[in-house]
């Protein structure tokens, strides 16, 4: 495990502190994947955790002068559910976030870590792609950004130097005449990782489509798009035959595995069966009233969460579960999930979720004082 942890103030510290301690440093936010990737051996050599959590301004949605609409790193799954504007603009991107894990989960993950992770079948990944979204990233070399289409380079493998940390995912504002649709397929109804997932934009102009972008998830080593496909639907109708052959033509591009979610012509076969689904619920007009509008947020009504009074001394964590006091001088070092099973001797507190793309099923206030 780790053996420092900083909590910093600002990007300028963070990036400092990168380029300082090197690779063997990483950048902590919500930490449902990074925590488990470390204690799984995924993620090796880590000795010091850089937390921004307590960075203000880091977790605003917002769109600019421009029409571009901007996250910040700290923005979590249930901040974008919670998003007036995303509902409005980018819906497909409301979709992927609300099928994430759990009320506990889409409260602590963030957007930017699920991005960093790089699984293939990471819900958000696919509607941030189909809306042609880039990122910033900073380092004390300086600033650029990268289109998510070039960020990754194989499964869990990004362009992301050790010394860098986003600081903003960005795309155009999609018009008024422009729809998009979300759609995954797992092997529970809820808190599952996708056996597939389409996410698909489609530009409208008197029912004719005017431009097309299909983006498949959990389907190869990275985030595809089915080229066929968009190609074909340009300057045609939502007829059953058309959707019928670009479904076909998007299972064509699928390049799947076998796994324990499901065998590859399984995944093909549900490539088709899903991509049909999507373009028949835009054809059809999209309810963006199937998921509430007023998620239970971490956070409470603001997106803000103040920094700690006074820095934590390393000596003591007292924090209450359930109502009752607790103060720990010992578990440093562990996750959430072992503090309380070892160290408060909670032992009805189980692991929701091992395989990497989640976090236990864990929900209380922890605040910490020296």
């Amino acid at each position: 495990m780790w053996e420092q942890y900083r909590l910093v103030s600002s990007i300028e510290e963070a990036v400092s502190a990168l380029s300082d301690i090197g690779d063997k440093a990483r950048i902590i936010a919500g930490g449902t994947d990074l925590i488990l990737e470390i204690e799984r051996g995924i993620r090796k050599g880590i000795k010091t955790l850089i937390d921004i959590s307590a960075i203000p301004g880091l977790d605003e949605i917002n769109e600019d002068q421009d029409g571009v609409i901007h996250i910040g790193p700290l923005v979590t799954h249930n901040h974008i559910v919670a998003s007036p504007l995303i509902r409005k603009k980018a819906y497909a991107l409301l979709q992927a976030c609300w099928e994430v894990g759990s009320p506990q989960i889409r409260n602590r993950g963030t957007i930017a870590g699920n991005l960093v992770t790089g699984s293939p079948a990471n819900d958000s990944i696919s509607p941030l792609m189909v809306f042609n979204a880039k990122l910033s990233l900073v380092s004390k070399r300086g600033e650029r950004v990268v289109a998510l289409s070039d960020f990754y380079q194989g499964v869990r493998k990004t362009v992301l130097a050790p010394d860098e940390v986003i600081v903003d995912i960005f795309f155009d504002a999609p018009e008024s005449n422009q729809q998009s649709y979300f759609i995954k397929s797992a092997l529970r109804k809820a808190q599952a990782i996708s056996v597939i997932n389409i996410s698909v934009l489609l530009t409208l102009m008197d029912e004719t489509i005017q431009n097309s972008n299909i983006t498949m998830g959990a389907v190869a080593p990275t985030i595809i798009h089915a080229l066929d496909a968009e190609d074909y639907l340009v300057g045609k109708k939502l007829h059953d035959s058309v959707i019928s052959k670009a479904a076909e033509l998007t299972a064509k591009a699928a390049n799947p595995i076998s796994d324990i979610r499901g065998s590859d012509d399984y995944r093909s076969y549900l490539v088709s069966v899903m991509a049909k689904r999507a373009l028949m619920s835009i054809r059809e007009g999209v309810n963006k009233n199937e998921i509430p509008s007023n998620p239970v947020l971490l956070m409470g009504s603001g997106f803000h969460v103040p920094p700690p009074k006074e820095a934590w001394n390393g000596q003591e964590i007292h924090t209450w579960i359930n109502g009752k006091e607790y103060r720990f001088t010992t578990g440093f070092n562990k996750t959430l999930l072992h503090l309380i099973r070892e160290e408060a001797g909670l032992l009805g507190t189980k692991e929701g979720c091992g395989e990497g793309n989640a976090v236990p099923v864990l929900f209380i206030w922890m605040v910490v004082r020296s």
